[in-house]
């Protein structure tokens, strides 16, 4: 009998082992390692399109570097040239990003709600976000102003655009 116990005890201790060593992983993330899949926060969001608007690549975005990349974003979306966005362009705009960038991608909406989408109504989302951006209001975003908050005892997060920028 203590035989079929001492069995029975050890296939139990042999199980319970196995078990847990065949469960999944989870330690913290690693930044930067293929297959990260965390998401990413909206500020993170928000300095990855400000640095998209980097017109020379210096890691600094200026107020004019912005608006001329959103003249030539409203420019490629009026396909008719007639200076507004009318609702089948902006249908085509909205189809377009979301086949580029799924359920994130940020749509064009006629907030007004007038038929159409006028060049300062397309500008308006970036515009506020270059706004909040600037802390010290001198019309250019610099490093220090397109970095992420400090998380925890690390240094601060930066963007992988900007970390590459500074390789260079």
């Amino acid at each position: 009998m203590t035989s079929a116990i001492r069995k029975l005890v050890v296939s139990g201790a042999v199980i319970l082992v196995a078990s847990g060593c065949a469960g999944p992983r989870r330690g913290p993330p690693q930044r930067g390692m293929p297959g990260d899949l965390r998401p990413i926060s909206e500020q993170e969001q928000n300095i990855r399109l400000m640095l998209s608007f980097d017109g020379n690549s210096d890691g600094t975005v200026t107020r004019e570097e912005m608006e001329a990349a959103l003249k030539r974003q409203f420019d490629a979306c009026d396909l008719n040239h007639d200076g507004r966005i009318d609702m089948r362009e902006m249908q085509i705009e909205n189809d377009r990003r979301f086949r580029a960038f799924g359920t994130g991608a940020s749509p064009l909406i006629d907030w007004n709600q007038n038929g159409q989408i006028e060049f300062d109504e397309f500008a308006t989302t970036a515009r506020s976000m270059f706004a909040e951006l600037d802390k010290n209001h001198d019309g250019k975003l610099d490093m220090t102003e397109l970095r992420l908050p400090m998380a925890g005892r690390g240094g601060p997060i930066v963007p992988a655009e900007m970390q590459e920028r500074r390789r260079r």
